[in-house]
């Protein structure tokens, strides 16, 4: 079977089976996207509603607070109830019994009172009521009996935190009788009265109303009263969410006398705990969907025609230049890696492939010839690393010379200082190892302290002393015979003292450590900051390019010593320097733990 009908036979029942699947996929879709808009747009009525309800309930808290903070009226409030005790009423005292009844009055006499709220009452159980509106509809029935009202002993055990009362019909009227909802709360500090705040429930509308007309709402109280539900909301549907409130929180609800699905969510108010629930049908959700499945049909059928048609269309151009390019590929030799390739103008996936095997060609030429270069290369690096082997070689057989010498002259110290140093020279020289044991590095030290005694004399004092325990541990090469060489080199300049130096290796509990410590002058405060930028310059190259970093350092002074050793140890790599009262200490080591080395540059 031809390339170009296995392409578009193959292409044709892939696309069938995703064409159907397309359908499904686009059907499940719609339905939890719809399904979740819906919930979105659920959540955020009710959450809104919720604000919204709070900031009326607050505004009106703020009445009562403006009523109780007001000097004036908190004391008219207090003085009433005294004019009721034995014997404490006359002429007199009516006229000031009056004038503070006329102080409250005045109080609730506010444009903002009057209209933003339906009523504000202020009373006793004395009979005293001042009242914000006191004309027209709103007349007040100042001669109302309070004892009938319901609410009084709720407040009175709030201890004079606001109570909120549900929907009922106004008792304060005369004229008229509107359906409110109240905010009270009783003054505290004895018998001085309640305060009523009320809001037309006619007006609660506008605070629960949703754009969208297939959404409902219904709010309760804390108490389980019903503060507002929407027209048309079934009332047995209200009843099953006030006795079962969990269902708010679960994706749907049904209703036990009806047979419809209910989406809803359900927001408490922060500040007075007023649930308002949110509630849209599922029918409503699902009719929704009818014509987005039969769109999503559409593209699905024409998905696959025209996905066909370019499948036709691709089959046919491509069976001709990847032909083309087979023979090309075919006819390609080392010998022509780096010609140039006709690909043919067709379609951008068949020249990518073309650039591509160009590109290959041309990489692989290229490490041809810098294949060769390594060749040349590795060649003339072993050659240099034979010459290399000359120099040191050069200088065995010229101490082997001098030791002769001293043979023929009845020297032995001769012989023995050639000897000490053709040893220091063959462990130094060799680079195959760049890493010794604490046993070995001792071993070459000894050598170079013996060279230095050959020089020095009675006037060189030095003591080795070293744990078992401790000999077994890594060291960077030469890092003891570097420590010595610096207290002889700079601790001791025109002094005519004994130089004595004390190299001491030990372990403890916290890690293994070596300390060089001399008799010398010390170090001055230049030269430690001189040291310590030093260090910091050397950890952060280190950190930041990895080992890489020590044949960039030059010079065998304390700083490559330390170098050294961070590289080796890192962060657990120890190296610290002070002065003593007479000389200079240096103690390098390994800590159990992962610190950073304790550095303080007392000399260079």
């Amino acid at each position: 079977m031809k390339f170009r009908t296995k392409l578009i036979l193959g292409f044709s029942i892939v696309i069938f089976f995703i064409s159907a699947i397309l359908g499904i996929v686009c059907y499940n879709y719609n339905s939890k996207r719809l399904s979740e808009k819906a919930a979105q747009s659920l959540k955020f009525y009710s959450r809104q509603t919720a604000a919204n309800v709070d900031f009326t309930v607050d505004s009106m808290k703020h009445v009562t607070d403006y009523i109780l903070s007001e000097q004036d009226m908190l004391n008219a409030m207090k003085t009433l109830p005294k004019y009721y005790e034995k014997g404490n009423y006359g002429f007199g005292k009516t006229i000031k019994h009056n004038d503070l009844l006329d102080t409250l009055n005045t109080g609730l006499a506010m444009y903002y009172i009057d209209s933003n709220f339906y009523r504000v009452i202020i009373f006793n159980e004395f009979g005293d009521v001042a009242s914000s509106t006191n004309t027209g509809s709103k007349l007040t029935n100042k001669a109302r009996n309070t004892s009938d009202i319901k609410w009084l002993d709720s407040a009175t055990r709030m201890h004079g935190k606001p109570i909120l009362i549900a929907p009922h019909m106004d008792g304060w009227g005369i004229r008229e009788s509107e359906e409110v909802f109240s905010l009270a709360r009783k003054v505290q500090g004895g018998d001085f009265g309640y305060i009523e705040v009320q809001y037309a429930t006619d007006e609660l509308k506008d605070i629960f109303e949703v754009p969208d007309s297939d959404i409902k709402v219904v709010a309760f109280l804390p108490g389980g009263e019903i503060l507002y539900q929407s027209e048309g909301l079934a009332g047995d549907l209200v009843s099953y969410i006030k006795k079962h409130p969990e269902v708010t929180k679960m994706d749907s609800i049904t209703v036990s006398s009806d047979t419809s699905m209910w989406a809803s969510a359900s927001e408490i108010s922060d500040n007075y705990g007023i649930r308002v629930v949110a509630l849209e049908e599922k029918t409503e959700i699902v009719a929704g969907m009818k014509e987005a499945v039969m769109i999503a049909l559409g593209m699905a059928i024409g998905c696959f025609v025209i996905s066909m048609g370019v499948v036709i269309f691709i089959a046919s151009k491509l069976s001709r230049p990847l032909t083309v390019l087979k023979d090309q590929m075919e006819n390609t030799g080392i010998e022509n890696m780096d010609a140039e390739l006709a690909v043919p103008d067709t379609d951008d996936e068949v020249q990518a492939v073309g650039i591509a095997y160009q590109n290959l060609m041309h990489r692989l030429n290229e490490s041809i010839v810098k294949e060769k270069r390594m060749s040349l290369l590795q060649l003339q690096a072993q050659f240099d690393t034979l010459q290399a082997q000359v120099n040191p070689h050069f200088l065995y057989n010229v101490l082997n010379v001098i030791s002769s010498r001293g043979i023929m002259d009845g020297d032995e110290e001769i012989c023995e200082i050639c000897g000490c140093l053709a040893a220091m020279l063959r462990y130094s020289t060799n680079t195959k190892e760049r890493y010794a044991t604490v046993e070995k590095e001792l071993e070459y030290l000894e050598r170079y302290i013996f060279l230095l005694k050959s020089r020095y004399e009675h006037r060189l004092e030095v003591e080795v002393e070293c744990e078992e325990s401790v000999k077994h541990e890594q060291l960077p090469k030469i890092v003891l015979q570097q420590l010595v060489e610096n207290s002889i080199q700079h601790g001791y300049n025109n002094s005519k003292n004994i130089m004595k130096i004390h190299v001491h290796g030990w372990r403890d509990e916290t890690g293994w450590y070596f300390e060089v410590r001399d008799n010398g002058q010390g170090t001055t405060e230049e030269v430690r900051e001189e040291l310590n930028e030093k260090m910091r310059k050397i950890r952060k190259k280190i950190m930041s390019k990895g080992s890489s970093i020590e044949m960039e350092i030059g010079g065998m002074g304390l700083a490559n010593t330390y170098a050294r050793m961070f590289l080796l140890y890192n962060r657990r790599a120890v190296f610290r320097i002070r002065n003593l009262e007479e000389g200079l200490s240096v103690i390098i080591g390994v800590s159990e733990k992962e610190d950073e080395a304790d550095v303080s540059g007392d000399g260079c």
